[in-house]
Parts: structure tokens; C-alpha cells; sequence
């Protein structure tokens, strides 16, 4: 088998999420369909650096792949992509040895949300950008999301039912930017935010529950004390609504 790694791209808006479900299209659905069509066989391997959510990007998801040909690493890409949607793209490729993994290789990886709260996006962004119809505190977002970094126990953050070993999680860096579009992307969201979360791993949903406490944050319904305090002890309610997937990309995973 040759083994590669590749990175790709995608808009999540018409999946079920990254991974494989027993129905309904899903990125790596799509990447498997791929492989068996280049290399005219089933026995091939797949896995990703993360379960992205249903309607979730990602601008740098990291896959390994098996398959039993062997493809040229400059030709690898563009071999791909002619059998993939156009929502889908393989942006790199290298060969690498079993001992890779995208999961337990990683070192860390960013995620951000994208967010505006002025309603003027255009319906040409709607299914790439949340849009927050509130007054928000920024400042106060920006406090709290330093209260996210460092080494916590993020239960009060993490999909109802998941089952993982310890729900301690370990944020690096935690901070949110404002932007602003010009010219021909004016037109799309003028002025908007990004969260930016960097981490050595991520809970189901953590993110999204992450900016929807934020959001709590800046509209005045929790305090930073209460943000505090939900990393140290399990709440009976959670701080804030999970926040919706489309303002949400899996950035970058390190290496």
C-alpha cells in the first residue's frame, strides 16, 4: 500500500460532516469514492485529523490515505480533485510512512469562527458567516477568551453523550480579531470577527460552545466569574447556545 497525506479544503454546507455515516454525503465519503475510482479498487484506507461537523469547513484538514497505486506526490492533487466536487479540493499532498497519523501525530491545531453583528451580510456569505443580531460587548468577549487559555476541564463544553477518556483540554492561545472586507468582497460582510482557538486537542462541538458562551459574554447574561467558574466545577446549564456551524473552519493542524 502507498501511504500519503494530504490537505484539503472544503465548504461543509452540503455534508453530514467529515466522517462516514450510513447515509448521507460526507467529505470523507467523497474522498473514498475518489480513491476507489483512482485506483480502480476498494482496499483503501482513510482518516482525519477530525470529525468536522455537519455544515463546518475546513481550510486545512489533514488525511491519510492508503491506496494500493502508486501516484506521483506532484500529481496526486489535481488526480484527486478531477474525481471530487468542486466543494472539495486537495490543496497538498506528500508521502509519508505508517507511522504517521493525523490524530496522534498532531500537535496542536486552530480552529475559527467567523462572525458578524451587523446584518449586512449578503446571502452569497450566509452559509460561510454567523450572523449575531446583538449588541456585543467585544472587550469583554476579549477577557474571556484569555480565561479559555491554559490547561481546564472543558465538560461544561463538549456534545451531551460524547464519550472520551477525560474532557481536560489544553488552549494555547484564544483570541478574537475584528476585519473588514474591501472592494469586491465588501459586498459579501463588510465588517466582521474572527474567534481564533488554538489547542493540543478539541471536545465534540467545544468551539461552537465556546463562542456561544462568548456571545453570552458580550451580551451581558454571564459574567467572567461565571466563565471562570465553568472551568473548574460541571453546571447544570450550559453558559450560552451552541453556536451555529456555518461561522465555524478547522484552520490549520501542526505537525
Amino acid at each position: 500500500m502507498n501511504i500519503y497525506k494530504i490537505t484539503v479544503q472544503y465548504k461543509g454546507t452540503n455534508y453530514l460532516g467529515f466522517q462516514v455515516q450510513p447515509s448521507g454525503k460526507t467529505i470523507q465519503g467523497e474522498i473514498n469514492s475518489a480513491l476507489r475510482t483512482l485506483s480502480k479498487s476498494d482496499e483503501i484506507k482513510s482518516v482525519g485529523s477530525g470529525r468536522t461537523d455537519s455544515g463546518v469547513h475546513a481550510f486545512g484538514q489533514v488525511v491519510r490515505i492508503e491506496i494500493p497505486v502508486d501516484i506521483p506526490v506532484a500529481s496526486l492533487p489535481k488526480a484527486m480533485n478531477s474525481n471530487l466536487p468542486e466543494d472539495i479540493r486537495v490543496v497538498a499532498a506528500e508521502a509519508v510512512t505508517e507511522h504517521f497519523h493525523p490524530i496522534f501525530s498532531a500537535k496542536s491545531k486552530e480552529y475559527n469562527y467567523v462572525f458578524a453583528t451587523e446584518e449586512n451580510i449578503s446571502p452569497f456569505a450566509r452559509e460561510l458567516v454567523t450572523y449575531f443580531p446583538f449588541q456585543l460587548n467585544i472587550e469583554a468577549m476579549k477577557k474571556g477568551c484569555q480565561i479559555f487559555c491554559g490547561e481546564h476541564d472543558f465538560v461544561n463544553f463538549q456534545c451531551v453523550g460524547t464519550e472520551v477518556e477525560s474532557t481536560v483540554r489544553k488552549i494555547i492561545s484564544c483570541e478574537l480579531v475584528r476585519l473588514e472586507s474591501t472592494g469586491h468582497w465588501g459586498h459579501l460582510v463588510g465588517e466582521y470577527y474572527v474567534l481564533k482557538v488554538t489547542g493540543t486537542g478539541f471536545l465534540k462541538q467545544m468551539v461552537r460552545l465556546m463562542m456561544g458562551a462568548l456571545v453570552s459574554l458580550g451580551r451581558g447574561k454571564i459574567t467572567l466569574e461565571d466563565l471562570e467558574k465553568s472551568l473548574k466545577t460541571p453546571l447544570p446549564n450550559r453558559l450560552g447556545a451552541t453556536a451555529p456551524p456555518q461561522g465555524l473552519y478547522l484552520k490549520e493542524v501542526h505537525y
